[in-house]
């Protein structure tokens, strides 16, 4: 095995804890902690295979999938902000 395999075992195995600890946070700020932090890791996923495989537009995808996961986070703090979900 080749260490990108290696790598995106390791994100994908990450990823999957991440979207247990965004069914079962206690609060809702720990799932959504959960689910920024799982946009962070398919988009490192993204960019290893990218790096690995010469297509330019794969970067261009992980950018669109980082600021996709930016502004979900934010809107979502602020929904859940304003309407007192906490």
């Amino acid at each position: 095995m080749t260490y990108l395999h290696v790598a995106l075992t390791l994100l994908v195995l990450s990823t999957f804890g991440s979207l247990i600890r965004a069914i079962i946070g206690p609060t809702v700020w720990d799932r959504l902690l959960s689910i920024g932090l799982g946009a962070s890791k398919v988009t490192l996923a993204v960019v290893l295979v990218a790096v690995s495989i010469p297509e330019t537009y794969l970067l261009d995808l992980a950018m669109l999938l980082s600021i996709l996961g930016f502004l979900v986070t934010v809107l979502l703090a602020r929904y859940i902000e304003r309407r007192g979900l906490v």
